[in-house]
């Protein structure tokens, strides 16, 4: 075989090993070889530009396998097509940005080996402590990026091992990411140990350091298991079946998302109106009932959609029963200095405003100026909003999508909002719901349990649907809260705070159904100290590199 074409099937394994980790497909042990073989891949390389073209290759083909599905939603029937160009350009760049950690991790383990130069095994295996600390430092760092797309952390891998994920409401998703890297880093070590031995692998194992090896992997391997065994979480949860709980109506509307804003208003008011009225005759009637992200393409609270407004809090006061919907949201500023820098101005009058991608809260009784409402903050960017533009204001109007979800406004403040003195609950609007610092914010400010409302109706069937809503597991896990999720066209289901999911339905299919939802009022560790865990590690990070600079400036000196 040609080796240049033996080279690229290797690489396009290792790349598709690390795809098939995530889901819809739940391989998660996949990610662990994968990222084993990558390891390969940088120890084998001894320039820049091999281990560049090298690691790209591999996270090019988990890129295309894993976020291809931007691109492919261009195809779809009312797309915009845009939505190809972006995702071909997501999938190209995303690999580009995922390849910085193992850069770092190449030039810190050379400067350690001219730091401690020597052929001995210790010496060869001691870079792969900076293994795990820099890539989940960099994971880290990446989510607090204006620019960033956690889509792909390691520890995202892993929602379909329940048993295994339970230990994260002490170190959060990033204990998993680090507990996964150095599963990596140990099977590398096991492989490249047989592999250096002369004798078959049954003899390594008959070796004193090959059983002890052997050993340290089975048991941290299964490290996670024994702390979900030792906790006990599935039987603390039968305990609390007694817990207050109300009862949640989520309506999956199944509304074309791309037909939707050019659809008449009126038309789709009335048809929300028909679904909600499908609560007065359950059999339980809810306390709550939840509508999507931006179920309706207007500003709802605005004076001019009066007559459509109306329709929705006149079901709220018949029903008696609150009412949540994603909505966008618009507001008038009465001078500049209230006005944000790149706050979008009225051409006829000169005033300025903003738009902002919101979830409001009708409730029976209230006067209109009273309503409880969030505003989203962690925005798409490149879609919903360009990053930086509050600085560079020229790019607030680069991208224009046909429907319109652009330009929107960063939301104020986290929200928590008040169902009466019957709970208290949070809203994450779609892509918020993979940030977990900024999830558990909410919960730390009093959300009893949470919401998440989205809109992934532009994937359809496509991988981002699935994985979207999986994540909203690790989630329920790090905070120990009930998950209500309200898909536009599904995923919807609920989620309870040990990772189990109840009433997943159907995508592409129209579902209104009621839930029971459990509340509680403490905090996890994780919830408490969201930082200290992957702060630690960040930190531990940057002493290793800083302690491998100095193998650099070594050589320097020498020369």
């Amino acid at each position: 075989m040609n080796p240049k074409l033996r080279r690229t099937i290797f690489y396009a394994v290792a790349g598709i090993c690390l795809g098939l980790a995530f889901p819809p497909f739940g391989m998660y042990t996949l990610l662990i070889a994968g990222y084993a073989l990558l390891i390969h891949i940088i120890h084998t390389s001894e320039k820049f530009r091999q281990v560049f073209v090298r690691t790209y290759s591999v996270l090019f083909f988990l890129s295309l396998f894993s976020v291809s599905w931007i691109a492919l939603s261009g195809l779809r029937e009312n797309a915009d097509r845009f939505m190809i160009l972006g995702g071909l350009l997501t999938v190209i760049l995303y690999a580009v940005v995922m390849i910085i950690p193992f850069i770092i991790y190449f030039y810190a383990r050379k400067g350690l080996q001219r730091l401690l130069p020597g052929e001995t095994g210790f010496r060869k295996s001691l870079s792969l402590v900076y293994f795990p600390f820099v890539l989940t430092a960099y994971e880290y760092i990446f989510e607090h990026m204006e620019q960033s797309f956690p889509w792909l952390t390691a520890g995202n891998a892993f929602t379909d091992a329940v048993h295994k994920i339970q230990f994260i409401e002490i170190t959060g998703v990033y204990g998993l990411s680090f507990w996964a890297y150095t599963m990596s880093a140990l099977v590398y070590l096991l492989f490249r140990s047989i592999s250096e031995n002369q004798k078959p692998a049954k003899e390594f194992f008959r070796r004193k350091s090959g059983i002890i090896l052997a050993a340290v992997i089975i048991v941290f391997y299964f490290l996670p298991d024994m702390y979900t065994v030792l906790t006990s979480p599935r039987a603390k949860y039968e305990k609390n079946g007694n817990e207050k709980t109300i009862t949640a109506g989520i309506i999956q509307p199944n509304i074309d998302p791309w037909r939707k804003w050019g659809a008449k208003q009126m038309d789709l008011v009335n048809e929300y109106n028909e679904m909600i009225n499908e609560f007065d005759t359950a059999k339980i009637k809810p306390d709550m009932i939840i509508l999507p992200e931006t179920a309706v393409p207007f500003y709802l609270l605005d004076d001019y959609y009066a007559d459509k407004y109306r329709v929705f809090m006149d079901n709220c006061e018949r029903l008696n029963i609150p009412i949540l919907i994603g909505a966008p949201d618009i507001v008038h500023y009465n001078d500049s200095v209230t006005a944000r820098i790149d706050s979008r101005e009225n051409k006829s009058t000169g005033q300025k405003y903003d738009s902002f991608n919101s979830a409001i809260l009708l409730q029976p009784g209230e006067p209109k100026i009273s309503h409880q409402k969030y505003a989203k903050i962690k925005l798409v960017f490149a879609s919903e909003r360009m990053p930086y533009q509050d600085k560079l204001v020229f790019m607030k109007n680069l991208i224009r999508w046909s429907v319109g979800i652009s330009s929107f406004q960063v939301g104020w403040d986290t929200t928590v909002f008040s169902i009466g003195d019957k709970a208290k609950f949070s809203t994450a609007i779609c892509f918020e719901s993979i940030y977990p610092a900024f999830f558990s914010s909410f919960v730390k400010k009093g959300a009893q349990f949470c919401v998440v409302i989205t809109n992934d109706g532009w994937w359809g069937k496509l991988f981002g649907t699935y994985q979207h809503n999986s994540y909203a597991i690790l989630r329920a896990v790090e905070n120990r809260r009930w998950i209500v999720r309200c898909a536009n066209t599904g995923v919807s289901c609920v989620i309870d705070p040990y990772g189990n999911m109840y009433d997943k339905t159907p995508v592409l299919e129209k579902k209104v159904f009621t839930e029971k939802v459990g509340l509680r009022d403490g905090i996890t560790f994780y919830t408490s100290h969201p930082d200290l865990v992957p702060g630690i590690i960040s930190y531990a990070a940057g002493f290793l590199v800083l302690i491998s600079l100095a193998g650099v400036f070594k050589k320097a000196e020498r020369s």
